[in-house]
């Protein structure tokens, strides 16, 4: 199929609007004016053109200019753009055939790259990703991290696995909860801490630690490039009964039923012979 010149336009607009960081996806400009992804999806697959009504909605939400989508003059965009004061992140993501969001795995020898190469969309798409059949991850975008150190004992362990749910910067001041787990990420580094959320009052946040013997420290605002709130943690660890099992005590215990069964038996058995 040969796709329409408006849908050319059309799909030109919204690479625009993906790359400013006024969507963080093209899935997530779908859901946002009511649209299926997969529609979106087979546009850029050339298996598509853009309906009216998708124009409609994109020309009232995001400003397409409509003189530029039909006739290919003029600005992509018509008047401001929507601004909300906080730039949003281009976040990549990896679909299925569906169309349907996979979660991706950043294992922790990816993480020292992870905060230098978000933009890199094959540095996304080239980590482990998967689905699980739990309804709460079939809605928003997800990540799972692996835990390196001990800083988070005893709440979380090396090599334990969390899944998280992004949160975009728009709403980190009223959504980021003090002393509810979050990863961070930052140029330098991917962490999970507890918050203290300091964005409406001092532009930054306080990391804690469950383990007391490391420091609280601060995270400016501005530092900051994701945040994912913490969902599920994945682990191996085990840890043992809260009281030590006394195999004497045990041993005494039965030997004590043991007699007492003897002496019942005697009982019984001297009352049938009366």
């Amino acid at each position: 199929m040969v796709i329409s010149e408006v849908t050319k336009r059309f799909l030109q607009c919204l690479d625009k609007l993906v790359g400013e960081g006024k969507v963080r996806s093209k899935r997530h400009f779908a859901l946002s004016v009511g649209y299926h992804a997969q529609g979106i999806s087979e546009m850029i697959g050339n298996r598509r053109d853009v309906p009216l009504e998708l124009i409609e909605k994109a020309v009232d939400t995001y400003h397409f200019n409509p003189h530029y989508l039909f006739t290919g003059s003029g600005n992509l965009f018509s008047g401001a753009q929507p601004d909300d004061g906080l730039r949003l992140r281009n976040l990549t993501v990896v679909l299925d055939q569906k169309g349907e969001e996979r979660i991706v795995h950043v294992p922790y020898p990816a993480q020292a790259g992870y905060g230098k190469l978000l933009d890199e969309p094959t540095y996304i798409q080239d980590l482990p990703s998967y689905q699980l059949p739990d309804p709460q991850f079939r809605s928003g975008s997800y990540r799972s991290f692996e835990i390196a150190g001990t800083s988070m004992e005893p709440s979380f362990r090396p090599n334990d696995v969390v899944i998280a749910a992004f949160i975009e910067p728009r709403y980190w001041e009223q959504a980021i909860k003090n002393q509810q787990l979050y990863i961070i990420v930052t140029h330098q580094e991917v962490i999970i801490k507890r918050i203290c959320n300091r964005i409406k009052t001092d532009k930054m946040i306080d990391c804690i630690s469950d383990n007391e013997e490391y420091s609280p420290y601060s995270i400016p605002a501005e530092e900051i490039l994701e945040v994912w709130k913490v969902r599920m943690k994945l682990t191996s660890h085990f840890d043992p009964p809260s009281t030590q099992v006394n195999t004497n005590s045990i041993s005494q215990q039965l030997m004590a039923q043991q007699k007492m069964l003897e002496n019942l038996q005697y009982h019984f058995t001297k009352t049938i012979a009366e």
